[in-house]
C-alpha cells in the first residue's frame, strides 16, 4: 500500500522542489558566462547538508567544462598557493572554473576581503605580499616552480592573474545584504566595517541565497529522497523513503542534524534493524 503525505507536506514538498529546481538551473549555467569576466562569478548560499557541493562537482564532472576544486578553508596564503598552481599549469591559458569549497575562511577578514575585491573586480589578480622565506621548506617541488613563475625580483610574495578564472564559492554563511550593513553602522557595531566588506563581495558576483525555511528545507530533503537516486530505489522503496521523511517531520526542531547525510544514515538503519530503526533513530539523531 502506499503511504500518503500529508497536505502539510505535499505544500512543502513543493516549495522544496520548488527552489531545487532553481539551484539545479544556476548550476547549469556554470560555466555559460566565462567569456565575460564581469559579473562571471558565482556564490552559493544554502544551510548544511543540502548538496551544494555533490550536485555541482557532479554537474563539472559530466561536462566538457575544465575545472579545479580548491579548499576555502585555510589561510590566503595556501589559497594563493592553490591558484598560483593552477594557473602554472595552464599553458594554453584556457577559460577555467575554480570551485572553492567551504569559502568562509577567506572572507573572513577585512584584509582577506580586500584581497579577494582584486580577485574577483578591475584588476582581476590574487597578490600575496609577504615574505616566502618561513614557508618556502613545506613547499612541494611543484609549488616552488609554480611560485617562482608569478614573483617579481622588486616585489616579496607572488602575484597570480585571475582573467581565465571564473569562481564558484560555495558557503554555509550568507553574505550580508545592504539593509544588513545599513543597520549595524547606525548601531555602530564593531562588525560593520567588516559587513561592508563582505557585502562588496557580494555586489562582485552572482549571489544565490538559499536560505531555507523549516518547510522549505524539508521539503528540499524530501525531494532528494523523493526525486533522486540518493536512496536507490531497488533497495528503498517509496514506503521506506516516506517513513524516513516523517520521521524528519515530525522531528525537525529537535533533530541533531537536517541533512541529505542524515537521510541516508537513517536509511542505512532502517534497513540493518528493520524490528528497532525507530528507537534507534530516537536515540542516535534526537537533542
Amino acid at each position: 500500500m502506499t503511504i500518503q503525505l500529508e497536505p502539510e507536506q505535499m505544500q512543502a514538498l513543493e516549495k522544496g522542489m520548488q527552489i531545487r529546481n532553481r539551484f539545479n538551473q544556476l548550476i547549469k549555467n556554470i560555466g555559460k558566462s566565462t567569456n565575460s569576466s564581469k559579473y562571471g562569478d558565482n556564490y552559493f548560499f544554502s544551510p548544511p547538508g543540502t548538496g551544494k557541493s555533490h550536485s555541482i562537482k557532479y554537474h563539472l564532472s559530466n561536462s566538457d567544462i575544465k575545472y579545479f576544486i580548491v579548499s576555502g578553508n585555510v589561510s590566503m596564503y595556501a589559497f594563493g598557493v592553490s591558484l598560483c598552481v593552477i594557473n602554472y599549469l595552464n599553458k594554453l591559458s584556457e577559460k577555467i572554473i575554480i570551485v572553492v569549497d567551504d569559502c568562509d575562511e577567506i572572507f573572513a577578514t577585512e584584509a582577506s576581503c580586500n584581497t579577494m575585491k582584486n580577485v574577483l573586480d578591475g584588476v582581476r589578480t590574487f597578490t600575496y605580499e609577504k615574505s616566502l622565506q618561513s614557508q618556502w621548506p613545506n613547499l612541494s617541488e611543484l609549488q616552488k616552480e609554480a611560485i617562482k613563475a608569478h614573483q617579481n625580483e622588486e616585489k616579496c610574495g607572488f602575484s597570480v592573474p585571475c582573467d581565465n578564472m571564473s569562481f564558484v564559492f560555495l558557503s554555509n554563511f550568507k553574505l550580508p545584504i545592504d539593509d544588513v550593513v545599513r543597520d549595524a553602522r547606525e548601531k555602530n557595531q564593531s562588525k560593520s566595517k567588516l559587513l561592508a566588506h563582505k557585502n562588496a563581495i557580494r555586489s562582485r558576483c552572482n549571489v544565490a541565497d538559499f536560505d531555507l525555511k523549516n518547510e522549505a528545507h524539508w521539503g528540499w530533503i524530501a525531494d532528494v529522497a523523493l526525486n533522486t537516486d540518493c536512496l536507490n530505489p531497488k533497495e528503498y522503496s517509496l514506503e521506506d523513503k516516506i517513513e524516513i521523511l516523517n520521521f524528519i517531520w515530525t522531528n525537525w526542531k529537535d533533530l541533531t542534524e537536517r541533512s541529505i547525510r542524515l537521510l541516508e544514515k537513517m536509511a542505512i538503519i532502517l534497513k540493518q534493524y528493520p524490528d528497532s530503526y525507530n528507537t534507534i533513530w530516537e536515540i542516535d539523531f534526537i537533542k
